[in-house]
């Protein structure tokens, strides 16, 4: 009979435990350790029974656990072998070869070097290490992706996700900063991207042209709506294709961006590049000339603005008299007070 989830769970915690040799775990502290993953993950709480129970079964068939006969006199628990652990957490043949199948096709869609990010790359190597029956000996991090735990927007991220998959249109509640009332707008879900540690959902509105998009910070609620939806008319690859962040409106032309960027930060600029489509027109000696299209939005302006008087933008002029204009503004505020 297969064990079941809730078991599985409390197997897993007191696993950790007997493996522990920074202390000794009696049946009340065992009960605490228990207790306390369960309410992380919002399941009922046990009894010392149910402990008491979960340690006679574990020295029974098929797990034949074996505690050590010294720490057992003290009504203490811990594995006669700290190295061992219980075969009921580790992956059947069966289910290795599920994995193994699904990091296949992984590495098909993403077998294209310049296709792979960190976040993939340390994805697959871990589950391939599972698969493998190779045990992930490290407590500790090693890997840190950029995340802002406290972003309220994360608390709509799974229900916009799930309405994505399943084609279903939904309801939010929206309230941008600059108003004082949220607003209710019926739409039609298709993409989530992340950008500067906030995430967005691009969605057509009903009744409206275009992708709008909504922060989801800004994102009240959402329930769902019963209505037929609308599959995209836009590929979302191409359509971040050629600007920086999330801001895009109608009237945003595709234009040729040149800037003249100082030897100091030219590597920066050539190691993560503006667009995939830059490319250098001119070098003096003291600075290069790259050139490349993009649409003008506030995301562009604030990258540009973030490299100091390292760039200097050529073309095209409103975008040379905005960052002028950015940049007198600035200096105004830093002028001594008479």
């Amino acid at each position: 009979m297969p064990i079941d989830r809730n078991k599985m769970l409390r197997y897993k915690i007191l696993n950790e435990c007997f493996r522990d040799m920074s202390r000794q775990y009696r049946i009340g502290d065992l009960l605490v350790c228990v207790n306390r993953e369960l309410k992380r993950y919002d399941l009922n709480t046990v009894s010392r029974r149910t402990v008491q129970k979960d340690l006679h079964d574990l020295q029974m068939e098929p797990h034949n656990v074996e505690f050590d006969k010294v720490l057992r006199e003290s009504n203490c628990y811990r594995y006669a072998d700290t190295s061992f652990s219980l075969e009921v957490l580790q992956l059947t043949p069966k289910d290795r070869d599920a994995l193994a199948r699904t990091i296949e096709v992984l590495l098909e869609r993403y077998s294209d070097p310049d296709e792979q990010n960190p976040q993939w790359q340390w994805m697959l190597t871990t589950l391939q290490s599972i698969a493998d029956n190779r045990p992930l000996e490290s407590a500790e991090p090693y890997v840190s992706f950029e995340n802002n735990e406290a972003y309220s927007g994360n608390v709509n991220f799974a229900d916009l996700l799930e309405s994505i998959i399943n084609r279903h249109p939904v309801v939010i509640r929206y309230k941008p900063f600059v108003q004082k009332e949220a607003e209710e707008y019926k739409v039609h879900p298709y993409y989530l991207k992340q950008y500067n540690s906030r995430w967005f959902l691009f969605a057509e509105v009903e009744g409206q042209d275009g992708i709008w998009n909504f922060a989801l910070d800004r994102i009240l609620s959402v329930r769902q709506w019963k209505h037929a939806y609308r599959l995209p008319q836009v590929d979302f690859n191409d359509y971040f294709s050629d600007m920086i962040g999330v801001s895009r409106n109608a009237d945003m032309p595709i234009e040729q961006i040149t800037l003249k960027v100082t030897n100091l930060r030219y590597p920066y600029v050539e190691t993560k590049p503006f667009s995939e489509k830059q490319h250098i027109v001119r070098h003096d000696g003291e600075t290069h000339t790259i050139t490349f299209p993009m649409r003008v939005n506030n995301e562009l302006v604030q990258k540009l603005l973030s490299f100091g008087d390292d760039i200097e933008v050529l073309q095209p002029q409103h975008l040379r008299q905005r960052m002028t204009e950015k940049v007198e503004s600035m200096s105004k505020k830093y002028l001594p007070s008479e």
